[in-house]
């Protein structure tokens, strides 16, 4: 007994010793792996909204110009407005004299109501007094031959019993020979008669009535038009002069115009447009219908929302072609209220924002977090903080200056 007891305390001795040891290495791996960890560093990622806009400048205009031009030739009557004054649909711009129009209105009027005439005649042509005249006059013929056939019978009777000449017997059937020869040009007078009511005739009186109707029509509308009202708000400007010729004069009181000559241009300030011009680099990223933000130093405060409407396929010929190309762009705008109308004018100048890309739910990681092997584009994944990390295969989508969106990836955390 006395012996075993210094064996079993050796044993103990080993026994923690290696207890020991094994608790450092455990330790030492544990601090390892810690370590390992702690070098990870993982970023946190969650569905946001992105925007990519593009930047420009334009000018504004007006999305609609109407040239307003003398519907008739007169004298100017009463001139309401002068260049550059702002106006309301429907106001009352000029008003000309109609007595050179009264006259053929008249005249115009005068051939419609013949015309009408003409046809109420072939369209009561069978009950009219030409028919009428006709067909008495074949009765007539019709009667007279029945009679002298009648006299033509009782003679050849009294003939053959000897109470009267041959010759008068021969007497009459020359009268009734020569009655059958009316009664058949009766007859076919009749016809030619009839037929002037019908056919030809009466769609030629249909259509004169027709032109005349067109033309006397035609003239009312122009004398509706003796006084020129606005057809939108907008402002007056003097139409250009043609190539050749002199300035054009305003309009006065008493001047005498042409017919279809342009009077005023009136430019809409309630619908505008904004004018714009895109780089040969940034082309390709606009398209018709993307949203557009208009401001405008000029009108501070206000901002516009718009719609991309046109893109140009030419280039602006005033650029030389060492520089790159630009083309022009058109941005449609919302009707403006009175108030915006009163701050914004033509030709002021307006800062464009264009999105040209946007995701109401972007997933976008720091440019460090993306991996590529010979699988494919990767990242690091946990679902939270103490999840153990994984690979989650992605798709790349735009690049931002926060970083890069990718598809693929739930939200959590990426490792760096």
């Amino acid at each position: 007994m006395t012996t075993d007891k210094p064996w079993r305390k050796a044993h103990w001795l080993v026994l923690a010793a290696l207890l020991a040891l094994a608790a450092v290495w455990l330790s030492r791996q544990d601090s390892g792996q810690h370590t390992a960890q702690e070098e990870t560093a993982w970023w946190p990622v969650e569905p946001k909204p992105l925007a990519q806009q593009l930047g420009l400048v334009g000018r504004v205009e007006p999305a609609e110009l109407r040239t307003l031009s003398a519907p008739f030739e007169g004298d100017v009557l009463e001139l309401a407005v002068a260049e550059g004054s702002r106006v309301e649909e429907g106001e009352n711009l000029l008003r000309l004299d109609t007595s050179q129009l009264d006259i053929q209105l008249r005249e115009a009027l005068a051939q419609r109501l013949q015309a009408q005439r003409a046809l109420n005649d072939l369209q009561e042509w069978e009950h009219g007094q030409e028919v009428a005249r006709a067909r008495r006059a074949l009765s007539s013929a019709r009667l007279n031959l029945n009679d002298t056939q009648r006299r033509l019978s009782e003679s050849r009777t009294l003939l053959e019993k000897g109470i009267v000449p041959r010759m008068e017997v021969d007497s009459l059937e020359q009268q009734a020979t020569m009655q059958r020869f009316d009664l058949e040009a009766a007859e076919a007078e009749l016809a030619s008669t009839l037929a002037q009511g019908r056919g030809d005739n009466r769609r030629i009186a249909e259509m004169e009535l027709e032109n005349a109707a067109a033309r006397h029509e035609a003239l009312l509308a122009l004398h509706e038009r003796r006084t020129l009202h606005a057809p939108f708000a907008g402002v007056v400007m003097l139409p250009p002069s043609q190539g050749g010729e002199a300035e054009r004069e305003p309009v006065q009181n008493g001047a005498r115009v042409t017919r279809g000559q342009p009077l005023f241009i009136l430019a809409s300030t309630e619908r505008i447009r904004i004018v714009a011009q895109a780089e040969e680099v940034d082309i390709n990223w606009l398209e018709p219908g993307q949203p557009v933000t208009i401001t405008g130093d000029a009108f501070a405060g206000i901002e516009l929302q718009g719609e991309l409407s046109s893109i140009g396929v030419q280039r602006v010929e005033s650029q030389g072609y060492e520089a790159g190309a630009s083309y022009p762009l058109i941005v449609s705008v919302s009707p403006l209220t009175p108030e915006q109308q009163r701050h914004i004018r033509l030709g002021m100048s307006a800062h464009l924002r264009v999105t040209t890309y946007r995701s109401d739910a972007a997933m976008v990681v720091p440019p460090e977090a993306i991996r590529q092997d010979k699988s494919g584009t990767y990242v690091e994944y946990r679902a939270f903080s103490q999840a153990v990390p994984q690979r989650i295969d992605i798709e790349i989508g735009q690049a931002t200056p926060s970083g890069i969106e990718v598809f693929g990836l739930p939200p959590g955390l990426v490792g760096l």
